[in-house]
């Protein structure tokens, strides 16, 4: 049995109870997903926001980190320790105190750290890793279960588990130690709510209190998860509002049905006003979010949201090796991608004009709801979230649902090479994704420290300039990629505020070399030769190298 009888034969049953051997593809089709998000999974560096979920995860933080001093290695990964005296409690005070997250994953990783990671020096990065790939699997078979419930179709719901396992976007989240793969569950439930009783409302049939207290709850847990999925939320309340004014305008609405829906959302507005009021900080945001705010009118920072945002949307399904080291491979895979692009959306929109499912239009009405929403935040707030790829957890399900429903339509009408082929697209670009040739870190200390370690001799002094907890991130990483490939090396690190000028001319001492990475601050360098490197920047870092004669001896000592 291929893949091809396997899809006639579940829109042949319809309604029908699913037998056993659909349950066997199912599994499949999980295993299939569970092996990408597995690929790789630890090749590539922890980056910033990643050392954050593992600190907090744990029950530490950055305070133990001190600046203006020259530190170990070890007192830099100190915040990586295990901490086998933290509680639950020490997680949840930490993450609402000093990140910008509510607290649930943080929860969820705590006791998953616990159960299988807790008896090694340092937080284990494939542990944390896993949690995400495991909430990655899960909306796999979740996304089944609610399609079939949903749309009454087996082909359409077995379309929507094999893309949700190879779509690029769904693996780039699932293999970062973060919260989206857990929001994207959430996104789905919920959106798996609006549609059951979008339904109702078009067929005049009463919603139950079940499915309108079941639905409150879930959004609860989903604005505990990511703020974001507020916007997930404001894009349904926007999608039922155009379904009630074309009610109103015909004449047919039931006001019953209105009167339980506003039960969810008043509810929803209720616990996030309680919640900012009682447990966000006033200084929230301050430090973390600078990189999306919008503080310039050029016409390159007006068009980029748009191209941003379709950058995005296009990884969803497709995303080949554009970021390849090698222009030839760059050149080949975007002439295939665009070529790809340019036979499908036709193929898409001739499935769209003929598919005649009430929950495609509501599904498209929620997914433009999301796309006006991100260009108002981008465009009238000034906070660009387009630049966040992951962002985007807020409405990747619907993009999910509606290519199922557009690909089971194309395999009625007989066009089963192009569900084929959408497939094969989706699971090359995926291998992409785990191989680190689409959707590359931003910051790659490994290579930095590959860098460093090929072109020093004497002791190292590491130093950047400190603004936020980004900063200690990214010296983070590049002290965990010595410690994973040069454990017999010791540098030293120090975080230099930009409101000290620390003095690196004090007492004599045997020749280091000092490298200042992405270092803006003022200091004296003069007794210190600037060395020659054939290049000052690796993807993430700019680097500077100095010869110094002289001890770096901040504060006169070493922690």
């Amino acid at each position: 049995m291929n893949l091809s009888t396997v899809i006639s034969n579940l829109q042949q049953k319809g309604k029908e109870r699913l037998a056993w051997s659909d349950f066997c593809w199912l599994g499949l089709v999980i295993i299939l997903g569970l092996v990408i998000r597995l690929t790789q999974l630890t090749s590539k560096p922890p980056w910033t926001d990643e050392f954050a979920t593992m600190v907090f995860s744990i029950g530490n933080n950055y305070q133990i980190v001190p600046l203006n001093q020259i530190i170990s290695l070890t007192t830099l990964l100190a915040p990586l320790q295990s901490n086998h005296q933290a509680t639950i409690a020490d997680v949840i005070k930490l993450v609402i105190q000093e990140d910008n997250h509510p607290p649930l994953y943080f929860i969820f990783a705590y006791f998953w750290n616990k159960l299988f990671f807790d008896r090694v020096e340092y937080v284990s990065l494939a542990g944390m890793r896993s949690l995400a790939v495991f909430w990655g699997v899960i909306s796999i078979p979740l996304i089944y279960f609610i399609s079939k419930l949903v749309f009454k179709s087996g082909s359409i719901a077995f379309l929507a588990a094999i893309l949700m396992a190879v779509s690029p976007y769904a693996v780039f989240i699932s293999q970062e130690a973060r919260h989206y793969t857990l929001a994207v569950v959430f996104v789905l439930i919920s959106l798996g709510c609006f549609l059951r009783a979008s339904s109702k409302i078009i067929d005049h049939k009463r919603i139950s209190h079940t499915l309108v207290f079941f639905w409150l709850i879930v959004n609860c847990l989903g604005l505990l998860v990511h703020y974001f999925f507020s916007l997930t939320i404001l894009a349904e309340v926007l999608t039922l509002l155009w379904i009630l004014f074309n009610q109103i305008k015909q004449k047919n609405f039931w006001i019953t049905n209105w009167w339980r829906l506003s039960l969810v959302f008043l509810g929803n507005l209720s616990f996030i006003i309680i919640w900012f009021i009682s447990f966000v900080p006033k200084d929230y945001g301050n430090q973390m979010t600078g990189w999306i705010q919008r503080d310039n009118d050029s016409f390159l920072a007006v068009i980029s949201p748009f191209f941003q945002l379709l950058g995005t949307l296009i990884t969803m399904l497709s995303l080949l090796p554009v970021e390849s080291e090698s222009l030839i491979i760059i050149l080949i895979s975007g002439a295939i991608m665009i070529g790809f692009f340019l036979w499908i959306i036709p193929q898409l929109k001739t499935a769209w004009l003929d598919s005649y499912k009430p929950e495609l239009g509501i599904l498209s009405a929620f997914f433009l709801s999301s796309i006006a929403i991100f260009f108002v935040i981008t465009y009238l707030l000034s906070i660009d979230i387009t630049r966040g790829a992951r962002y985007s957890f807020v409405y990747f399900p619907s993009v999910i649902l509606i290519l199922a429903i557009l690909l089971d339509n194309c395999w009625q009408r007989q066009q089963k090479r192009i569900v084929i082929i959408v497939i094969i697209m989706a699971l090359v670009s995926s291998l992409s994704v785990t191989f680190n040739l689409g959707y590359r870190k931003y910051y790659r200390p490994d290579k930095l420290v590959t860098t460093i370690e090929n072109n020093s001799r004497y002791p190292l002094v590491i130093a950047t300039s400190y603004r936020s907890l980004v900063q200690v991130g990214e010296m983070m990483g590049i002290a965990w990629e010595f410690n994973q490939r040069f454990p017999d090396k010791n540098p030293k690190f120090i975080l230099v505020n930009p409101e000290e000028k620390p003095n690196f001319n004090r007492s004599s001492s045997p020749p280091f070399e000092l490298w200042l990475i992405n270092f803006h601050s003022s200091i004296d360098l003069s007794d210190c030769q600037p060395s020659e490197l054939s290049s000052n920047y690796v993807t993430g870092y700019q680097y500077q190298k100095f010869l110094c004669g002289r001890s770096m001896d901040y504060n006169n000592k070493v922690k």
